[in-house]
């Protein structure tokens, strides 16, 4: 019996020493990230304990410029990896179109690719400081920049990445210049980091031509830096840029991570943005993504004395995590009253510059804009700069429309809060992925906000009734028998109009007699201040 509670013991302490060793590689597996001290810790309960900021929710209209040397070739989104794409499609027997043009303008990407293109953007028209004039005018309340895309190119002084924008092309500190004309125009600054994509989304560049002289030679995603001697990226090295020295498929390995959290620490550090947008599903890389948000979160309350003062986005959160960070919707937005802050992005045309693309009206982006923010969210909109920095002729248009619009209707967006319903009308909301299309609406179509002390609201609608009369059903006074109850209207004005708007309210809603022209043709708003 000794004997055998002897090997029991020994098996025992055995066992533990085993289980002992494996916690103790498992901990050794997982890095300890360098953090700034705070109270926030890597972990979704403790993030969760930051509060979105009053800024964040009363500005509800920023502008964003998702420029960087991509816009060079002004062929519109995705640049950096099409221009790799030489397999003949089989419906048109032809390679991609951006690869062709490559070849044209550039030379075979076994030789000159995207690389080549950075060292062309120059940004040689961008004014930054005049920009921020336009959208400042146009109704911005905050701007946000490209720190870097998909193509892994940081657009400022990077300490972690040798492709950034002091080195190759345009030798300036786009994010730093950005910052200092955003912040002396009043306006909030922040960045949108999408680098986290760029392992998989270069892939391609890791291929080679399928037919033709070149066929089976390695594209440039296969350079490393040896291969630049004699040449002018000579002491580059493409796979800090490319990061493609791994297995198609493969997932994104420690160093690639660490990487990626280091610049995104770096960017943070030094330009103190008020808002940082991650394109990616929930936070990028699990633990490192959740440090960034708790480092972040820290600095924060250090530069701005002790308050939650920043906002953090993401895409596609868990409902249980939206209060830690403010979920973006791309290309995309909320079908329904959201009880979080949350975003919309889009853009007028696409993402990077492309010559001759259709852009969006004033009165589809108007109309998005306020069904957005009649269900608790703000609106991001990309205005894709030209590679020279400059935005074209329409786009200029654009702008002076939005903030023609936004002189008389603003008071009913800035500061205010959603009502006890987004709105009515009998157009139903398209489903979430399909709220970015171009929406048609009719004069029944009605959005609300309300002031935060809630006596005065705002209902916008979206067209001009041909009979001029509108009626808001959902602001109708109920017959109890003894006299009627609901809200009690004390007086009633149209935006952007002088004329004296005459009203009704019964049991089927408040009935509105419209003057015969309307102030604008985008979408106009009742203001309605109660008893």
């Amino acid at each position: 019996m000794r004997e055998m509670s002897r090997r029991n013991s020994s098996a025992a302490l055995t066992l533990l020493g085993a289980v002992l060793l494996l916690i103790g590689r498992l901990a050794a597996a997982v890095p300890v990230r360098d953090i700034a001290p705070g109270p926030y810790k890597p972990n979704w309960d403790s993030i969760a304990q930051t509060a979105c900021p009053e800024w964040f929710r009363d500005a509800k209209l920023g502008l964003w410029a998702r420029w960087g040397p991509q816009s060079v070739p002004a062929r519109g989104d995705d640049y950096a990896r099409n221009l790799y794409l030489s397999a003949l499609d089989v419906r048109t027997g032809k390679a991609h179109p951006d690869f062709t043009y490559q070849v044209e303008h550039y030379g075979p990407p076994s030789q000159t690719g995207f690389k080549d293109v950075i060292r062309s953007w120059t940004a040689s028209r961008w004014e930054p400081d005049s920009l921020m004039a336009l959208y400042r005018r146009a109704g911005a309340r905050y701007f946000v920049a490209l720190a870097n895309d998909s193509d892994n190119f940081d657009c400022y002084n990077s300490k972690y990445q040798s492709w950034n924008s002091v080195a190759v092309g345009p030798h300036q500190d786009i994010v730093g210049r950005w910052a200092e004309a955003a912040r002396a125009a009043g306006l909030h600054f922040g960045v949108s980091v999408h680098a986290a994509r760029a392992w998989t989304w270069f892939e391609p560049a890791q291929g080679s031509d399928h037919t033709g002289p070149l066929a089976g030679r390695s594209y440039d995603g296969r350079r490393n830096l040896s291969d630049g001697l004699g040449l002018w990226w000579n002491g580059l090295n493409p796979q800090e840029l490319y990061a493609q020295n791994h297995p198609l498929g493969a997932p994104p390995d420690d160093a690639y991570i660490t990487k990626f959290y280091l610049r995104t620490k770096d960017l943070i550090d030094h330009y103190q943005p008020d808002l940082l947008d991650f394109d990616t599903v929930s936070l990028p890389f699990g633990e490192a993504g959740l440090s960034l948000a708790a480092h972040y979160y820290n600095t924060g309350l250090m530069v701005h004395a002790g308050k939650a003062e920043v906002v953090l986005n993401a895409h596609q959160l868990q409902s249980d995590r939206r209060t830690a960070v403010v979920e973006s919707y791309e290309r995309s937005a909320s079908d329904r009253l959201m009880p979080d802050p949350w975003q919309a992005e889009t853009s007028i045309g696409q993402w990077q510059y492309k010559t001759g693309q259709p852009y969006r009206s004033v009165t589809q982006i108007v109309r998005m804009l306020v069904d957005v923010v009649s269900k608790n969210g703000n609106l991001l909109l990309d205005l894709p700069l030209r590679g020279d920095g400059t935005l074209d002729d329409d786009e200029q248009v654009f702008l002076n429309g939005l903030g023609q619009w936004m002189d008389s209707n603003a008071e009913g967006l800035y500061g205010t809060r959603p009502w006890k319903i987004f709105g009515e009308g009998p157009s139903p909301p398209p489903p979430a992925i399909l709220a970015d299309a171009r929406a048609t609406y009719t004069p029944q179509d009605i959005r609300f906000t309300q002031t935060k002390d809630g006596r005065m609201l705002y209902a916008f609608f979206f067209g001009w009734p041909p009979d001029g009369k509108l009626t808001v059903r959902s602001l109708a006074q109920t017959d109890t028998g003894s006299g009627m109850s609901g809200p009690r209207l004390a007086s009633l004005t149209l935006l952007g109009s002088r004329e004296v708007i005459p009203w009704t309210q019964d049991a089927a809603g408040l009935h509105v007699t419209l003057p015969a022209h309307a102030p604008n043709a985008h979408a106009c708003a009742l203001k309605l201040v109660f008893e």
